[in-house]
């Protein structure tokens, strides 16, 4: 592969592609460090949501519960 460098030192172009090609492999680590966070938050996330969902059908089957209980209470008292 035959490349020439551009102005800009972090790139070089290849000759029969014409490719421009980043060299820059600090760059390079880096974003893949920062991608590699945001998919590991995504997931936490996620996994928060899910949670959030689950209290929340719980609080509902206790709210239902209760209202049961009532019903059986209710019934006793007449």
């Amino acid at each position: 592969m035959e490349v020439v460098q551009t102005e800009d030192t972090s790139f070089v172009r290849d000759l029969h592609s014409k490719a421009l090609i980043n060299t820059d492999r600090v760059a390079l680590e880096n974003h893949r460090k920062k991608r590699q966070i945001e998919i590991q938050q995504a997931k936490k996330w996620q996994q928060m949501e899910i949670k959030v969902e689950e209290l929340n059908n719980m609080r509902n089957e206790i709210l239902e519960i209760k209202g049961l209980l009532q019903e059986v209470l209710n019934k006793k008292e007449l």
